[in-house]
Order: structure tokens, then C-alpha cells, then sequence
């Protein structure tokens, strides 16, 4: 009887051998899997990019409709506050919640953090004692605005507005927009340091700096808002004509920046 019981034991048991195969089965299956999982992971994070850029898209127009012109991006006597995230933010209803403008893909020091202690009235969407996004550094954005057009300082100013007031580099009328469904607005801002990022203005995108260039942060594609509030995910050759070879497309591709859809560069 005993040596039954033994016998019965044994055959029942794992070897080691048994528990190490178990082992690599188990490697080999999640090695299989996660590749899957991250991917998954990352498409997640894509689609609520998109989901806040049309968010954004709509206040955009209703600020358009209400104001006859785009927001602009800075507001010089406020000290240089980036105001076009705020002013949107206004149209929203959110309060002092801002996770419809973080992408998901980008790290925490590229986000707006909302803090108070500034002692300033409500103004330019900023709400009572809210600290204010500034350029310099301390203040990075994983989205950016389209306020300079395909090349900063021209003038006429051919994006969507740069400063508020100012004659010239103002808010584009709605009118100036000559085809929106072809003018960028608002996208992925270049945020890492580790590929040329923007350490000073993460909250502009344009095409005249590759600090500036929209970062392909979605399986090599960055989530860009157009002017009548469609998004697409699109490669940096679909938005930089530096980096297009053949000029009629290099034309089509800076088109894109510009209200006047002139692509004001050279065809080579």
C-alpha cells in the first residue's frame, strides 16, 4: 500500500523540468501578448488625443462665431500669457479642469497644471488668482496653436494670430481663413527635449522651425485640428515642406499653415 501511495504522489507531481517549460510557456506567451497590449494601449491614447482636439475645435468655432476672429495666442500686457488655451478653456464650461488639453501621450512636466496665487482678476479666460501660462520654460504645453502661419514675422501675419490688439500680428478674422478645411490650427506640440523640443513656446506649432514642427507622437503621426474643427493624424511630411523634395507638393504642404492659402515659399 505504501509504495502505491508513493508511486501515486509522484506521478502527480511537477519536475523541475515540467515547472521550467510551464515557465517559458508562460515568457513566450506574454513576449506574444504584450507588444499587442501596447499597441492597444497606444491607439487608446490617440483616440482621446482626437477626442480633445475636437473638443477644442468646437470652443474654437464658438469663440469664432461670437468674436469674428481666432483667438491669439499671447496677451503682452498680461506679462506674455499664453491666452489661446485659456480663452478656448472659457468656452467649455469646464472650470479649472484642463484634462481636455492634455494629450495622453505626452509626460506630466509637458501639461497644464492648473495652480492659483496670482492675485490677478479673471481676465482672458484666466480665472480669480489663477497662475498664468508663460513662455520661458516653466510652463510647457503638449498641444500648440498655429499662431505665426508657415513663417513667423511676416507681414502680414499669415497664421491665426499672435498677440492680442496688435494691428498686425492680431487675431485672423474668420473671413481672412480662405480655406479652412486646409489650415492648421491647433496639434501635437514638439515637447521633447530629446528630439530638438521647444522648451520656451511648446504652446505654438509651426512649420518655420523644427523646434516647433509638430511631434509625431501617435505611431509617427501627430493629431492635427483643422481651422473648420475636422482632425486628422498626420506624418511631419504632410505638414513640413522642409521635408518634401518635390516643389508642387512642397507648396501643397505649406499651404497649410497660412490663412491665405499661399504657401510662401519657394518652389524649391
Amino acid at each position: 500500500m505504501m509504495g502505491t501511495l508513493k508511486k501515486s504522489f509522484r506521478s502527480e507531481a511537477f519536475t523541475l523540468i515540467e515547472l521550467l517549460v510551464v515557465i517559458a510557456i508562460i515568457a513566450i506567451l506574454a513576449g506574444m501578448l504584450l507588444p499587442a497590449l501596447g499597441k492597444a494601449k497606444a491607439k487608446a491614447k490617440a483616440i482621446r488625443c482626437v477626442s480633445n482636439l475636437r473638443q477644442m475645435g468646437i470652443a474654437m468655432i464658438a469663440y469664432t462665431d461670437d468674436n469674428d476672429r481666432y483667438p491669439v495666442g499671447i496677451n503682452r500686457e498680461a506679462g506674455a500669457a499664453w491666452i489661446w488655451p485659456s480663452l478656448l478653456r472659457s468656452y467649455v464650461g469646464t472650470g479649472d479642469n484642463v484634462d481636455w488639453m492634455k494629450c495622453p501621450s505626452a509626460p506630466p512636466e509637458a501639461q497644464w497644471n492648473v495652480t492659483y496665487g496670482s492675485g490677478l482678476p479673471a481676465s482672458d479666460g484666466y480665472l480669480a488668482d489663477e497662475v498664468r501660462l508663460r513662455p520661458g520654460g516653466a510652463s510647457f504645453m503638449s498641444y500648440g496653436y498655429n499662431v505665426w502661419g508657415g513663417w513667423a514675422g511676416k507681414n502680414p501675419n499669415t497664421g491665426l494670430g499672435v498677440y492680442k490688439g496688435d494691428p498686425i500680428y492680431g487675431g485672423a478674422k474668420a473671413s481672412s481663413v480662405r480655406v479652412p478645411t486646409d489650415m492648421i490650427a491647433i496639434g501635437d506640440s514638439n515637447w521633447d527635449l530629446d528630439q530638438k523640443g521647444d522648451r520656451d513656446w511648446s504652446g505654438f506649432i509651426g512649420m518655420y522651425a523644427e523646434r516647433q514642427w509638430p511631434l509625431e507622437v501617435h505611431a509617427k503621426r501627430a493629431n492635427i485640428l483643422f481651422a473648420d474643427g475636422h482632425v486628422a493624424g498626420l506624418p511631419r511630411t504632410e505638414m513640413i515642406a522642409q521635408l518634401v523634395k518635390d516643389p508642387s507638393e512642397k507648396r501643397r504642404v505649406a499651404r497649410r499653415w497660412n490663412r491665405d492659402h499661399e504657401p510662401h515659399v519657394t518652389a524649391n
